[in-house]
């Protein structure tokens, strides 16, 4: 009896082991998606501090269909923290070229005041902006799995823009 349990015990352990392995393996796929163009489609100001956005993001998605069920993150603007934002869930087709709507909320860091954010606006530079994001994704029918990603520069993300 003994036997037998330790048997189902390893057997389990192994199915879960490359399913783990599978899953891990099928998100490095997510390497090769793109985002071409952004079209920003609303902005609205909630309060002094929040903001809220509307964008349209043109994604080429040539592995499986991936959904994305939770973003958040934070901007920085010279070293110094200018806001955190989340969007909703998104979910991206695979095998295409697709128009995608996503809805942003920022919220100010309460050391940047709505003025100063004005005179960013005037002479603001892609590459003063940086970004940390964390989001947690699921390939086609696959487990999850949450992706952090420090220091993006803006200036990158604009400039892989095909």
């Amino acid at each position: 009896m003994k036997n037998a349990f330790t048997g189902k015990i390893a057997l389990f352990l192994t199915a879960w082991l490359l399913l783990c392995c599978t899953g891990c393996a099928n998100l490095k796929d997510m390497r090769d998606i793109s985002i071409r163009a952004f079209r920003v489609e609303s902005l609205s100001v909630e309060s002094l501090r929040k903001l809220d956005a509307g964008l349209t993001l043109t994604v080429d998605n040539p592995a499986k269909g991936i959904e994305i069920t939770a973003m958040e993150g934070t901007v920085y603007r010279k070293g110094s923290r200018l806001g955190t934002f989340t969007a909703d869930s998104l979910t991206v087709p695979g095998k295409a070229v697709s128009e995608l709507p996503v809805a942003l909320r920022m919220e100010l860091d309460p050391a940047v005041s709505p003025l100063s954010l004005m005179s960013m606006a005037s002479d603001a530079d892609a590459g003063d902006f940086t970004a940390d994001i964390t989001l947690k994704a699921r390939l086609g029918k696959g487990p999850g799995k949450k992706f952090t990603l420090r220091d993006i520069p803006l200036k990158d993300i604009i400039s892989n823009l095909k």
